[in-house]
């Protein structure tokens, strides 16, 4: 493989997969963790195999190379909430949490193996994968996590031989693994509570920036701030913290230290004489509450940012759990001077009036969708709806996850204001941002 992507399977390894045992503290976790009612996970095992190759492609690529590009399109298509790990040179596996039914893990790793099996350049000639898949619907009753993946695992490879389709649905090993105990909410809170506690305590806690570019000037518009967890030598990424933190109701504490840090690095930016964009801070359904007005304004004042220089993120599904104080709450923020961004627009609760009823001044278009975006169907007519009604109410997009110059250009041409995505950068500390960003503007 070439140096590009060479470098996009380091990129992959450290900012996408989880190793094995990353991997199953997560399944524990989950297994662990009782889920809201009515939502459902399940556990894919995607087996990467090796098809037809074209005749002028003689160079080799190793499994692992092989992997990495395909867990790359793959993790490009998952959900924040979901998690991907690596299970051998030849398997990666995905947690899907707080699906709305069992039928959607079909769905979605339909779209997986899609995805997936698109043609990879080696050589001067392209290598057609093979996938296969396992899902296993996550059990009610206890299993232990590494046979769970294991049992996954190997339904991936009965697929191969068994399915027509390459696909294998099945549910967790029947019999629960003898001495493991029944989930205990109060026992999970209460770690975490702890666990959250002395991370905050202790400083834990960090925020990278990935820069949002306006497509038509190439300038940076905004920086997402996504929160980080640096526990002894281990970088920890939202999706193995936050769903928890969120279902045993502890995730308040960490929305209020992810607005006061982006608020005063801001602050400190502002101090070095640096002109720095907008920054956008994530809230979480649990801070959709009016009271969460005074933990904006009193972060403003504390660190003197202007109002204008915050930008708040808000999903769908946390709008609808709190429509009445979501409401009050945002008409407040924008009459502050604080713009809002709605995040993940058209994953579940998808209203075109939500838009006009409401006052957000960016609509942010999901990766899931800029995925498909070359491929000229549903994607596609989404992106150019949701960008349409946009225009006309005034509102700009922006398109997340962007990983090429084509599906830019092609954004760019449905009329997508700025992107953002894995083609400029992932996410950086501030001392990296720093410097990419006088690189950036010193390019133009």
């Amino acid at each position: 493989m070439n140096d590009t992507n060479a470098l996009r399977r380091q990129v992959v390894l450290a900012d996408l997969l989880l190793d094995r045992q990353r991997l199953l503290r997560a399944l524990s976790l989950e297994l662990r963790t009782p889920s809201p009612p009515g939502s459902h996970s399940a556990l894919v095992v995607l087996h990467v195999g090796r098809g037809q190759r074209t005749a002028s492609s003689q160079a080799a690529i190793s499994d692992a190379d092989l992997l990495a590009t395909i867990a790359f399109r793959i993790g490009s298509r998952i959900r924040r909430r979901d998690l991907i790990g690596r299970v051998s040179d030849q398997q990666i596996a995905i947690l899907l949490r707080d699906l709305g039914s069992r039928d959607a893990a079909s769905q979605i790793t339909r779209r997986f193996i899609r995805a997936g099996e698109s043609p990879v350049p080696c050589g001067n000639g392209l290598l057609y994968p093979i996938l296969s898949a396992g899902v296993t619907h996550l059990p009610q009753v206890p299993v232990w996590p590494a046979t769970l993946l294991e049992h996954t695992s190997d339904v991936a490879d009965q697929a191969i031989r068994e399915s027509a389709s390459r696909f294998l649905v099945t549910e967790a090993p029947s019999a629960p693994t003898e001495g493991i105990t029944p989930p205990d909410e109060a026992g999970n809170e209460h770690y975490w509570r702890n666990t959250i506690g002395r991370a905050l305590s202790e400083s834990e806690f960090r925020l990278h920036y990935q820069p949002q570019i306006d497509m038509r000037t190439h300038r940076l518009t905004g920086l997402e701030a996504l929160i980080r967890w640096q526990r002894d030598d281990e970088l920890i990424m939202p999706g193995e913290f936050i769903p928890a933190a969120e279902r045993c109701d502890v995730i308040g504490p960490i929305g209020e230290w992810t607005l006061q840090e982006a608020c005063r690095q801001l602050d400190q930016w502002q101090t070095d004489g640096e002109e720095y964009p907008r920054v956008a801070v994530n809230l979480s359904a649990q801070q959709m509450r009016v009271q969460t007005l005074e933990t904006v304004r009193y972060a403003l004042k504390h660190h003197r940012v202007p109002p204008d220089k915050l930008e708040i993120e808000i999903t769908e599904s946390s709008l609808i759990s709190h429509l009445d104080e979501a409401a009050t709450l945002m008409n407040e923020l924008v009459a502050m001077g604080v713009r809002l961004s709605l995040d993940d627009f058209g994953t579940g609760y998808s209203s075109f009036v939500r838009l006009k009823r409401w006052p957000f001044g960016t609509v942010k278009i999901d990766y899931q969708f800029v995925a498909g975006v070359l491929l000229g169907g549903y994607d596609t007519e989404l992106i150019r709806a949701i960008i349409a009604i946009a225009r006309k109410l005034e509102i700009e997009t922006v398109a997340e996850g962007v990983e090429t110059s084509a599906q830019r250009d092609a954004l760019a041409s449905l009329g997508c204001h700025a992107w953002q995505g894995y083609h400029c950068t992932r996410p950086l500390p501030p001392g990296h941002i720093e410097t990419f960003i006088r690189d950036w503007h010193g390019r133009l």
